[in-house]
């Protein structure tokens, strides 16, 4: 049998490690001893021997300074007898135990011992007592040294037997390791000559390989004259080549399954926006805020949907480019709010400063990496607020930057980020369900992933004198990740001279909102109350806006905001905003308001929304300057709809059919187009389809309201308007309630940012 010179090689550490192990365990068991040997010197029944000897002793000089009958310490000496009794009891049955040590059996030395005490007991004759524990002393001397060499003759004895062995050991590993040293160098001698030979058959077999096909390699395997060995590699090759095309075949199938899937997703949404926005046709205008909270489900799903399709079908393995940071932290926040509504917890957003504008890596990967991460960890706490905080660090390395993601786990909203972040935090042996390698492996650019659970003990603060203080604890995953930054995002003071005045109880509320809007250059005032908000009416004109959340406690919000908003029509400047966390809250008063903003907050979203309402006019005023477009081939038509409009207050342009409408779109726009389904040559359906993938294509911000305008009342015709992008449907004649009531959900909408 042939030995490579590796395997030699191999073998040969294998048998060094085998030899050292031995001696290791050789070694080891030589400690044992000597620990056994030290614990058997202090055992037990050594113990009780040199306490025999010792209490002997003892009574011996006792007895000797007694004067026999007029003795004064007899007291004492009667004591000292009992001891001994009681320790030759002891011993007695310590050695019991110990039969391999000591043998009772035949040995008359502690008989005659407890016999001498017994009678000392019945004559208290000292002289006859003393004599016989003189006679009796060097044989129990003599009996404990025996009993030391026989424990020193069982540790020689073993240790001797374990150097022997260790001998054998050493000696057998030189022998066989010169004998295998010997072998290699013969065989190496040996394949010198053969390794050239060879190393011609291995060139030859190489660059026969390097541009062999799958059929080529089938002929191979059919040629008689193909020499076993090579037999064997191209068998293998053959087996690899239709594993890695079963694989193409079943990757392919994959990506169209979840195309497939992707674009089912994107079919049921549409269909279910379209639905809802032909219900809400019927269910008045407090229904245009159930459409957008329906619309808004929809679009989520929509998008993680894409997301995931996107990450399934090689989004992972993609070229990595540039991540616009924010956008992709408020698609991530959308989700995770999402998330704590459904178990009715409120989450909170805090930004940091020097945040990156862009950073370098695969957006598809970090937004799944962290989105998991946080959504597993937002399931496995369960406290009722929840501090999503994001902030930047120093990295390890000097041209990047340290991204940390922190969502903290609050018992209460009393807290401010002072006392959050202050806290005295303890690493917990804990982890969020994923484990770092595999995001690591997901993640692209990224040279460190690190996330870790966080715990603080902390005392809750007291709401009124008569409450005790009680301790809680705060919980937190901190995730940290090192990229590369290619810009970072500029604050830009819009919100400067803005005096702004926030309303809510929530002390966490207040600290999220002051430290973001003082950011962008606002003044702010906190008013925790109600009652403090009407006491302030008097200087309302100071105030640009007033911000009034739906967390605060103990009032009606409906009603506070209708009373608040009567007050305020005398006033041209002040705004009323409502910041709203659950859409239930916004049905019942967005009409009392300027503008309604949901929570958590992202500057970037939130600054240019509030500056662009706090600038806007009256809505009066506002409504006149919207621009309407009515597309009708019918004139009588458009001028009943013209009519109808202008009663209202409103102006309107008009155009004769869906391609002058989608030429019309394109030069000058419209907030509200009123568009005939069927007409000659380019009919609605299609100058909407137009319409909407041109602002999807330059990704408008607000899209235009359009309402379409049929004879026919059947459900298909609706269905096809909607499914085209139509907002509303209304039915023809046009009426003028139907036409009010459209433009109403219109206004509505508008002001649900």
């Amino acid at each position: 049998m042939k030995v490579s010179r590796k395997a030699t090689i191999r073998f040969i550490a294998a048998f060094m490690a085998i030899g050292v192990i031995s001696q290791m365990v050789i070694g080891l068991q030589w400690h044992n001893q000597t620990s056994e040997y030290n614990s058997m010197l202090h055992s037990d029944l050594v113990s009780s021997s040199h306490q025999l000897i010792r209490t002997t002793q003892t009574v011996l000089t006792t007895i000797s300074g007694c004067q026999y009958a007029s003795c004064t310490e007899s007291t004492a000496i009667d004591l000292q007898v009992d001891t001994l009794q009681k320790d030759i009891a002891y011993f007695k049955q310590v050695a019991s135990a110990e039969k391999i040590k000591v043998s009772l059996v035949g040995n008359v030395l502690y008989p005659q011992l407890e016999l001498a005490i017994a009678k000392f007991n019945a004559t208290s004759d000292y002289q006859q007592f003393q004599n016989t524990l003189l006679q009796l002393l060097p044989a129990l001397q003599a009996s404990q040294q025996n009993l030391i060499v026989a424990i020193n003759n069982d540790v020689q004895q073993a240790q001797q037997t374990l150097f022997f062995r260790s001998m054998i050991v050493f000696l057998g590993f030189n022998l066989v390791l010169c004998a295998l040293l010997l072998l290699m160098m013969t065989t190496t001698k040996r394949k010198g000559s053969q390794s050239q030979q060879a190393q011609s058959g291995v060139s030859e077999l190489a660059s026969q390989l390097e541009h062999i096909s799958a059929n080529e390699i089938t002929q191979m395997l059919n040629d008689i004259n193909t020499p076993p060995e090579q037999r064997r590699i191209f068998a293998n090759l053959s087996t690899m080549y239709q594993d890695v095309e079963q694989q193409k075949r079943n990757a392919d199938l994959y990506r169209q399954l979840y195309a497939l899937i992707g674009y089912e997703i994107r079919g049921m949404t549409n269909t279910i926006q379209g639905g809802v926005r032909l219900i809400a046709q019927e269910a008045g205008e407090n229904g245009a805020v159930l459409a957008r909270d329906i619309t808004l489900a929809t679009n989520t799903l929509s998008e993680l949907a894409d997301n995931y399709n996107r990450l399934i079908s090689g989004g992972n393995s993609a070229t990595s480019s540039n991540v616009s940071f924010l956008p992709l932290m408020s698609e991530l926040l959308v989700h995770l709010t999402a998330k704590t509504q459904h178990s009715q917890r409120h989450l909170e957003c805090h930004l940091g400063s020097h945040l990156p504008g862009d950073i370098e890596g695969n957006p598809t990967s970090l937004f799944w990496v962290l989105f998991l991460q946080l959504s597993n960890a937002i399931s496995a706490q369960n406290e009722p607020h929840i501090l999503f905080h994001i902030h930047t660090e120093a990295a390890n390395e000097v041209e990047q930057s340290r991204l940390v993601f922190e969502i903290v786990f609050l018992p209460t909203n009393t807290l401010n980020l002072h006392d959050i972040k202050s806290a005295n935090w303890q690493l917990v042996d804990e982890k969020s369900g994923i484990n770092d390698e595999w995001s690591k492996a997901i993640l692209t650019k990224v040279t460190r992933f690190e996330s870790t659970w966080l715990t603080s003990n902390l005392i809750l603060p007291l709401q009124d004198n008569n409450q005790v203080q009680q301790q809680s604890s705060m919980h937190k995953l901190r995730i940290g990740i090192d990229i590369t930054p290619k810009s970072f995002h500029q604050v830009e003071r819009s919100l400067e001279n803005k005096h702004l005045m926030i309303c809510t109880d929530s002390q966490l509320q207040i600290d999220v909102m002051s430290k973001m809007l003082s950011q962008y250059g606002a003044t702010i005032e906190i008013i925790r109350s109600a009652n403090d908000i009407f006491k302030s009416l008097s200087r309302i004109n100071d105030f640009d806006g007033i911000i009034i959340t739906d967390t605060i406690k103990g009032i009606q919000l409906k009603s506070f905001c209708k009373t608040l908003h009567s007050r305020l029509k005398k006033s041209t400047k002040t705004k009323l905003f409502l910041a709203a966390s659950e859409s239930s809250t916004v049905q019942d008063t967005h009409e009392y308001v300027d503008r309604v903003f949901f929570t958590p907050f992202i500057a970037h979203e939130l600054v240019p929304n509030l500056t662009e309402a706090m600038q806007a006019t009256e809505e009066a005023n506002e409504q006149t300057q919207n621009a309407f477009l009515i597309v009708e081939d019918d004139k009588v038509q458009q001028f009943l709809l013209k009519k109808l409009l202008s009663k209202q207050g409103y102006e309107a342009l008009t155009v004769s059919d869906g391609a002058q409408a989608v030429e019309y779109m394109k030069e000058h726009g419209a907030d509200i187009v009123f568009m005939d389904c069927i007409m000659p040559g380019m009919g609605g359906i299609e100058a909407t389809k137009l319409i909407r993938q041109r602002e999807q294509d330059l990704d408008v911000f607000n899209p235009a309201t359009i309402i379409g305008a049929t004879a026919l009342t059947s459900a298909s015709e609706h269905k096809s308007c909607i499914e085209a992008g139509m907002d509303y449907v209304i039915s023809k004649p046009y009426k003028s309630d139907e036409i009010i009531k459209v433009i109403k959900k219109y206004m509505a909408i508008k002001k649900i940012c």
